[in-house]
């Protein structure tokens, strides 16, 4: 019975199986079809969009896309083109790489004194004056005859002198503390800071600049050994004066001042200094001194004004430091 039982149900397992294998068939072919026609309808696609490829016009305009492509610019109101099928806007194709500049469309800024000078840096309290000292002339001395208020700094004012003074060793005598050597009483007080202001008394001629600027350029030399890389040595221009002045002291002459103030900013930069332009404050638009800063004689300056414009000038031309006693509400005063 096993016997016949099993040759009865081979055929039907052979049919079985043949069924089995054209349903697999038809299934491939279906699927190659199905991938056939996908692949058609993609290339078919592709064809129809080449159509739609940016084109660029004689003026160098893309004329068919919607939106910039990288590195391209804004289309440009005036010379944007409309695509007559999307309705965007056209993207003009920018050059990149260096501009060559042409000649004269450049300025070569020169190093001279209104670069040299100390701009505008906040606005230090009087206490900074605290363990300053200043050295100069009659100009200087007003410091201590008018008791202008520098919070007890060294005044080093000797009428008359001139940088050979200071070179030399001269004596020279101060109001306050009778004859003395300039140099000895700084070096002895060491300072933080220098106010240098020498020149008036030294110019009153024609041809005395080239001599004052070789003692002013030992003088700062000696000074700084003096007193040290630590100290900051501020040298100011020599002040305009009134024209009648200048006209008995033709050295003066805002001109002639002007020349010496240039090569004084260029000495002060060699030699690591602070150059302090007064003529910001003093000079008038035709570079004379103000009238209401002058005293009567045309070439000192007034107690009140005058003092008062240049110690607001120095307070607001200090080298920068985050040590520096700044006045409250200025620039640097909440740091």
């Amino acid at each position: 019975m096993g016997i016949s039982h099993e040759y009865h149900s081979a055929p039907r397992r052979a049919r079985r199986g043949t069924v089995s294998g054209k349903l697999r068939f038809l299934g491939a072919v279906v699927a190659i079809l199905l991938v056939s026609y996908a692949i058609t309808a993609i290339l078919e696609k592709g064809a129809e969009g080449a159509d739609d490829t940016p084109s660029t016009n004689a003026s160098g305009i893309a004329e068919n896309i919607l939106a910039p492509l990288p590195m391209q610019g804004e289309a440009d109101s005036s010379s944007a083109a409309q695509d007559g099928s999307t309705g965007g806007q056209a993207v003009t194709l920018e050059n990149f790489g260096p501009a060559k500049q042409s000649a004269g469309a450049y300025t070569v800024k020169a190093y001279d004194a209104s670069v040299i000078r100390q701009p505008s840096c906040g606005q230090v309290d009087l206490s900074y004056f605290a363990d300053a000292a200043f050295l100069g002339d009659s100009l200087t001395v007003g410091f201590s005859d008018y008791q202008i208020n520098l919070d007890g700094a060294l005044i080093c004012g000797y009428t008359g002198v001139g940088p050979d003074a200071i070179v030399n060793h001269s004596a020279v005598k101060s109001p306050t503390r009778g004859q003395e050597v300039a140099l000895d009483v700084l070096a002895a007080a060491r300072p933080k800071k220098l106010y240098i202001l020498l020149g008036t008394n030294t110019l009153t001629t024609l041809g005395a600049s080239d001599r004052f600027l070789a003692y002013y350029g030992q003088m700062l030399d000696m000074l700084r050994e003096a007193l040290g890389e630590d100290c900051v040595i501020y040298v100011q221009s020599i002040p305009p004066v009134r024209p009648s002045a200048a006209a008995e002291k033709p050295g003066l002459a805002s001109d002639v001042l002007r020349g010496v103030n240039e090569q004084l900013a260029q000495l002060a930069a060699s030699k690591g200094c602070v150059y302090l332009d007064l003529w910001e404050t003093l000079a008038d638009g035709e570079g004379n001194l103000k009238e209401m800063l002058a005293a009567p004689d045309g070439v000192h300056l007034s107690a009140g004004n005058g003092y008062g414009a240049w110690v607001t000038y120095l307070r607001n031309h200090a080298k920068y430091s985050a040590d520096n006693s700044w006045t409250m509400g200025s620039v640097y005063s909440a740091q």
